[in-house]
């Protein structure tokens, strides 16, 4: 066994290579510097790149730490990959439309112009953003931790529009995913269906139709994150620094001890080697919250790494001559790469901002200096706050395809009146001491948006210590049951009906003395309809109200008869989340009912109005 393993491995080496040798390429490495790695269409081991080899269509391709690849097309299109980046390269032909997935990092482009034609001959996608070109060169960034598409545009114009996460899904065929449950064992899980196979041109080319698009001219900067609405309006980035990246084609990276620093100053006195277009949007920035419009300040410095637009300070100065604002006291730029710098003792994260080192002091200064430059960046407009709640479900079947389980025990207080606006009968007004209530509701799985409800309580009311002479109390312990139905209306909003049997206490009068009173426990059926919903959810509290309208049925025992009644309950409850299926929550509860009894001796005006603090635990199953 072990000779036919050692006879096939340098069969299954050489598999890869054969195929590679004998199918069409559309593409070469010409230069390249560091460790690059490849993985072709079918092969299972990323293998080693080196100076002339030749890629297929679909091959992934890796750099690692200070490493860089040049690749040219068949078309004679040349894409410089930087540093720690990952690309998949598409179709690439003299006679069709090249496509390249910039999974992370950073890439430089130049897109051969074909006179003759009007439409796009290259796109470049991310998770964000979609751009096309018809003949230009440019840099594009992509950051995965926070998602965020930068381009920058040296000559000639790319077109640029944003991708949300269901548009990138498509074009990246994802199997739709949807919750259903097993009919046998009734356990829910995830199915995965193909999705329709799409013509991935016909889809960029239709994206960036899109009126948010914008298109940008040389010199000029957009970015595409999550956060934004649509793509941010091109600006111009200061023009010494455009000038440095311009020069670095490679994507050359220095040390901290070798940067030749350069502030974004002098720039009246420097010559540009590049052209830069005139901006359309506003210099000083803009921010329309309605459409979703988006321009930082003109003249900043871009970040290689996170991908972020470092806009000048409120104290910048428009210089004339530019046309931008001079970026000072914001960072720097090392005059020979291009690299940014952030201002000592900060540093640039990808999703926080600018943060404090942590070999800093965390000096007052240093703060104020964090906040301002996080402002100039724009953070929660173009990377966001973190994510404050967690998007568990697939569909809103989800919210149904678990059982839910809900304890509470509401410590409450009961006022019951008796005629209270009644002349011609008794009044009476008794309070309740050391009363709580138990619930346990079950709320069962479902395959649709209509869920079972199982309920019971039990609980004790006393009056005891609160009772007049003539009242007398014969049971403190009341108990409950009931069963309905939910409906969801959306994910936040349900509607449910409950009906079952409920115990409280009633006053009966005698007939041998109708100024004496027993507090009689009678069983009523009780029908509850109303709606709850969750208002608010964070990333650990979340808020829930529920209001409903009570009714009672007629109910006679001997010579008691309650009528007809009606009553309302209202319930508020903030909740912390102990996981993604467990929660613990304290809150406010109120209950009013109204109701009219009679007797051999005469008729009775009940009013109970019940309140208190409610602990509740709810888990998912």
């Amino acid at each position: 066994m072990k000779f036919f393993i050692l006879f096939l491995s340098p069969i299954f080496l050489l598999i890869p290579n054969f195929v590679f040798a004998n199918s069409e390429t559309i593409a070469e490495a010409i230069k390249l510097r560091g460790e690059i790695t490849q993985l072709s269409p079918g092969a299972r081991i990323a293998r080693k790149v080196v100076s002339g080899d030749r890629f297929l269509e679909d091959t992934s391709i890796v750099t690692g730490p200070n490493s860089f690849i040049k690749i040219k097309f068949a078309d004679s299109s040349e894409i410089n990959v930087g540093p720690e980046s990952k690309i998949v390269i598409t179709e690439m032909k003299n006679d069709s439309v090249g496509i390249i997935s910039l999974l992370k990092g950073k890439i430089r482009t130049e897109v051969q112009k074909v006179s003759k034609t009007n439409t796009n001959r290259f796109f470049i996608k991310t998770r964000t953003a979609a751009m096309g070109v018809r003949g230009t060169e440019f840099q594009t960034i992509y950051n995965p931790e926070n998602k965020m598409t930068s381009l920058l545009t040296y000559k000639g114009e790319v077109a640029m529009a944003k991708v949300d996460e269901k548009t990138y899904e498509r074009l990246e065929n994802a199997p739709v995913k949807s919750v259903v449950r097993d009919e046998l064992t009734n356990v829910p899980k995830v199915v995965e269906t193909p999705a329709k196979k799409l013509d991935e041109v016909e889809e960029l080319n239709k994206i960036l139709k899109n009126k948010s698009t914008v298109i940008v001219p040389p010199g000029q900067n957009s970015v595409s994150s999550d956060s934004l609405k649509k793509t941010s309006l091109p600006v111009t980035i200061s023009p010494l620094q455009l000038e440095a990246l311009y020069k670095n084609e490679e994507f050359q990276e220095k040390d901290a001890a070798n940067l030749n620093l350069k502030s974004g100053t002098g720039l009246i006195k420097t010559k540009q080697m590049l052209k830069i277009a005139p901006q359309a949007a506003p210099l000083e920035g803009m921010y329309n919250e309605k459409t979703g419009d988006f321009a930082p300040k003109a003249g900043g410095f871009i970040d290689l790494n996170t991908g972020l637009y470092i806009a000048p300070g409120t104290d910048s100065k428009l210089d004339n001559k530019s046309g931008v604002y001079v970026a000072e006291k914001v960072g720097d730029f090392d005059a020979d790469t291009g690299q940014y710098v952030a201002p000592k003792g900060l540093v640039l994260d990808a999703k926080k901002g600018f943060v404090v080192a942590d070999t800093a002091d965390k000096q007052p200064e240093l703060l104020a200096m964090k906040e301002d430059l996080n402002k100039n960046i724009a953070h929660d407009i173009v990377v966001g706050m973190e994510p404050e709640e967690k998007e568990l479900a697939f569909n809103i079947d989800e919210k149904f395809i678990r059982d839910r389980v809900m304890f509470s025990v509401w410590f409450m207080d009961q006022t019951l009146k008796v005629n209270e606006n009644s002349a011609a009968a008794r009044f009476f007004e008794l309070n309740s001491e050391d009363s709580y209530r138990f619930s346990l509701d079950w709320q069962m799985a479902t395959n649709n948006r209509f869920s079972p409800i199982v309920g019971i309580d039990y609980g004790t009311v006393t009056y005891a210590s609160k009772l007049a002479n003539s009242v007398t109390q014969e049971s403190k312990k009341l108990m409950g049951l009931s069963f309905g139905v939910q409906f969801a209306l959306t994910k936040k909003v349900n509607i449910y009906s409950k009906f079952g049997l409920h115990q409280d206490h009633y006053l009966d009068q005698t007939v041998a003395d109708p100024a004496f009173f027993n507090l009689k426990k009678v069983v009523l059926t009780r029908l509850s309809i109303g709606a709850n919903a969750e208002f608010w959810r964070g990333r650990k509290y979340s808020l829930d109200a529920s209001a409903g309208g009570l009714f009672t049925f007629r109910k006679r025992i001997n010579n008691l008869i309650i009528n007809e009644g009606a009553g309302l309950q209202i319930e508020v409850l903030p909740k912390y989340a102990l996981s993604d299926k467990k929660w613990i929550g304290l809150g406010l509860k109120l209950e009013n009912q109204f109701q009219k009894s009679s007797g051999s001796t005469g008729i009775n005006h009940v009013q109970r109005n019940t309140s208190g603090v409610e602990l509740k635990y709810i888990s998912d199953f």
